[in-house]
């Protein structure tokens, strides 16, 4: 018998796995598609890839101002995808080298739950003491028939003339910006007033506004039933996920709200030994990293190791400007009602940025104005998806101010925008 039984091998349900054996459980795992789930084979991976060639891109666009000059650039859009399957293949060849290495089982396959300790998969029972749901998510629907997911759009052959997306999203702007500097003419539609509903609004207008200058149409207040787009538009539906219960026995679970699985802050679901993890969650933040983090503490739970508090959320998107955002925006905390103090070092002054790019941005503080503890950061810079890391860390340990002055960071960096940002916060609070 298994101490713990996975459903799903995406970043949930393969950390788990990897915790689970480092502990010393006997795991087992079923994966019905391909190991490393949304985020290595169609989400993350790929997408910051095709980023990563989009911002190489724009740099050859703008290096004749730093003396560089080329006769002609060209897009080999067919290279670049084979590039792209290529790293995904290495990197989930590697995944299942681990896998193999550590001794854990996985089965190919649809798994299903006959009963608390028994799953079906291949026409075979395994018995099992837990059992884990890590099915994930899935594109919701497209309600326009010509629609793709951004499944679909990772395997399109060529790069469209025009690119029409429906939704305002993380999504939306990660692939607008994408295909915006390979040359597509992009078009977002949102049925609201801003993009990035859900972020900051100061990182929003700050986005909308690069967009725009790159060239990036951005329709609010869009009724989707009258919309007319051009007839050789590639038409993407970025309008989220929802959980993946395809196949699933509900009644070792309840489903909540945003139609996943309702768990407590441990996994665990209304039957004992039953756990889920992930973006099959009802709520979930729908993102990797936290996906990973609730399926190791999965197994701590099971294997009897003390579990860790949450921490603090951290965001990145890479869209024409890098954004990050980590605990409390300043109205979530007023919301909460706490006192607030926050302070926005624009980097228009920062050298290490006005060498690399034109692009200014911000990094703004929120600290509680009694304990002078930092409880939330949003970034639109470059690399804030690495700077945020330093203060998830100052949230997750209750830095204050003074703590955060305490290190000397290099001259010039972008990181030593974090300095600049803690001394305005403490001059206000003079």
């Amino acid at each position: 018998m298994y101490d713990l039984a996975i459903i799903g091998g995406g970043p949930a349900g393969y950390s788990a796995a990897l915790e689970g054996v480092r502990l010393g459980l006997r795991m087992i795992l079923f994966e019905k598609d391909q190991l490393g789930g949304t985020c290595l084979n169609r989400g993350c991976v790929p997408t910051k890839f095709l980023s990563h060639v989009a911002k190489i891109r724009t740099e050859m666009d703008i290096a004749i101002e730093n003396g560089i000059s080329f006769t002609e650039t060209q897009i080999d859009f067919y290279k670049t995808m084979a590039r792209k399957a290529e790293i995904i293949s290495s990197l989930r060849n590697g995944l299942t080298q681990q896998m193999l290495q550590k001794k854990i089982k996985v089965i190919q396959g649809t798994a299903s739950i006959k009963e608390k300790n028994r799953i079906s998969c291949n026409g075979t029972d395994f018995e099992t003491k837990n059992i884990l749901i890590a099915t994930g998510a899935v594109p919701i629907k497209p309600f326009i028939s010509k629609a793709i997911s951004s499944d679909k759009l990772l395997e399109l052959d060529e790069i469209p003339r025009n690119l029409h997306i429906l939704g305002g999203g993380p999504v939306a702007v990660e692939f607008a910006s994408i295909f915006c500097a390979l040359g597509s003419d992009v078009t977002i539609s949102i049925r609201g007033e801003r993009i990035l509903q859900k972020w900051d609004k100061e990182i929003a207008v700050n986005l909308t506004q690069s967009m725009k200058q790159k060239g990036i149409r951005i329709q609010t207040k869009t009724n989707f039933e009258t919309l007319q787009i051009e007839n050789d538009a590639v038409i993407l539906s970025a309008m989220g996920r929802i959980p993946n219960l395809e196949g699933l026995n509900n009644t070792y679970f309840d489903i909540g709200p945003h139609n996943g699985i309702i768990t407590d802050t441990f996994g665990r679901t209304k039957v004992s030994g039953i756990f889920a993890a992930g973006d099959v969650v009802d709520g979930s933040h729908q993102l990797a990293h936290i996906g990973m983090e609730q399926g190791r503490q999965v197994a701590r739970w099971i294997a009897g190791v003390a579990v860790t508090k949450p921490s603090a959320i951290v965001k990145t998107i890479i869209a024409s400007q890098e954004i990050a955002s980590v605990g409390l925006t300043e109205q979530e905390a007023k919301n909460k009602g706490i006192r607030v103090i926050t302070a926005k070092q624009n980097l228009y002054s920062n050298a290490r940025t006005m060498i690399v790019t034109k692009e200014r941005g911000f990094i703004k503080v929120v600290a509680d104005l009694e304990t002078k503890k930092i409880i939330g950061a949003q970034l639109i810079c470059e690399r804030a998806g690495d700077i945020v890391a330093e203060l998830a860390l100052a949230i997750n340990h209750n830095l204050s101010l003074e703590d955060m002055l305490v290190s000397i960071r290099p001259h010039p960096s972008y990181c030593e925008a974090i300095t600049d940002v803690m001394m305005l916060l403490l001059e206000k609070m003079r």
